[in-house]
């Protein structure tokens, strides 16, 4: 008798601290707290939405936190040129794919402003493992605004009830929960790899057994 198909297909990964991690210590005189308190304000949403450019943000959080933009600029500069990718996920879910035989689909799902993006996404590592990168400022909502999970949805044509989310802050998380999707917060990461085996790695054995009795 053939196994029934694996209830999860699909997993979607942030980037920022959970597929790349990035140090906030700059050598500005704008200090760690300072650069992620700017990041957690209404402007840089905005521009994470694509709805303001690098100069105007910085113009605008200049004023803010009275902060020359030049200053602004460098800073991010820095920080950006810290970003390291997690080769241990990426190794976890080219093995899971594998795995899938092709049924697994992969999905980032990001908040990051679009020279970010573009800088991030010319990083050399493997992002062959996606089926495609979401980024905010592309998609003009962000998390956890219910629309960019939406939209996502919406392209990607996926049945949320087969998909699982993995990001760092857990106000994203209960948001892809509300959707239907099967939430994991991206804390520590040995619990995190064993929550994506549990989920998928459990459903290998379901494929094969498929494939057999067909």
């Amino acid at each position: 008798m053939a196994a029934e198909d694996p209830k999860y297909r699909t997993l979607i990964l942030d980037l920022g601290d959970v597929l790349f991690s990035w140090s906030a210590e700059t050598r500005t005189s704008i200090p760690p707290r300072l650069l992620k308190d700017i990041m957690n304000g209404p402007t840089w949403f905005d521009y994470e939405r694509g709805r303001l450019t690098q100069a105007e943000c910085f113009e605008r959080v200049g004023r803010e936190f009275s902060v020359e933009p030049s200053v602004i600029d460098e800073a991010f500069k820095q920080a950006r040129e810290s970003l390291r990718p997690n080769e241990e996920l990426l190794g976890l879910v080219r093995e899971l794919k594998a795995q899938f035989h092709g049924q697994l689909h992969v999905f980032a799902l990001s908040n990051i402003s679009l020279p970010d993006y573009e800088f991030i996404i010319k990083l050399p590592t493997d992002w062959s493992i996606f089926d495609k990168v979401f980024a905010s400022a592309v998609l003009g909502e962000r998390k956890p605004d219910l629309a960019a999970y939406e939209k996502v949805v919406a392209e990607t044509c996926i049945d949320p009830s087969t998909a699982v989310f993995v990001d760092d802050k857990i106000e994203n998380v209960e948001a892809a929960r509300s959707l239907g999707i099967h939430g994991i917060v991206f804390d520590k990461q040995e619990g995190v790899f064993q929550a994506l085996r549990k989920a998928f790695g459990d459903r290998v054995q379901q494929i094969k057994g498929k494939a057999e009795g067909d």
